[in-house]
């Protein structure tokens, strides 16, 4: 038996759609911090074509690359593509649940810091997925403060 066809569901992840969201969001940082190619590539660890690259969508950026533009930027590199993935997602939860999922994420840190005032590997552990969930709900509502000048 064939799954049903589920209506509303987000549009498909592309890489074309992944490159251009970081190309976007890249250029908005090269301008806003009056940067050049050849400094984001120091940033990188790339070339100064290859930033260009990056920059203007034509090229793919490994993991590595991506994870030092993530710690040199945060949020202000990742929003977009962020928010192209959540909305790629079926399950998108109600601002109800995220805030459920942050209460009980909540109340299982409360619960760790009871007997010594700290959390142990083994308690992260095993509040993870309620952690998780918390993160998750919290980044949904973050994306919706991100403004691109125009």
């Amino acid at each position: 038996m064939s799954k049903p066809i589920i209506h509303g569901k987000g549009p498909t992840l592309t890489a074309s759609l992944i490159r251009a969201a970081i190309a976007q969001d890249l250029s908005q940082i090269k301008a806003e911090d009056g940067l050049t190619f050849a400094d984001i590539g120091r940033i990188l660890g790339k070339s100064e074509d290859q930033a260009a690259k990056y920059c203007d969508g034509t090229a793919c950026m490994d993991a590595v690359t991506f994870q030092f533009a993530r710690k040199e930027w945060n949020g202000r590199f990742t929003g977009s593509v962020d928010a192209l993935v959540a909305g790629a997602r079926r399950n998108k939860t109600n601002d109800r649940c995220k805030a459920t999922a942050i209460c009980r994420a909540n109340m299982a840190l409360s619960v760790a810091l009871e007997d010594d005032d700290e959390v142990s590997p083994a308690e992260a552990r095993q509040m993870r997925r309620d952690l998780e969930a918390a993160r998750e709900a919290l980044d949904e509502l973050l994306r919706r403060l991100t403004v691109r000048a125009a």
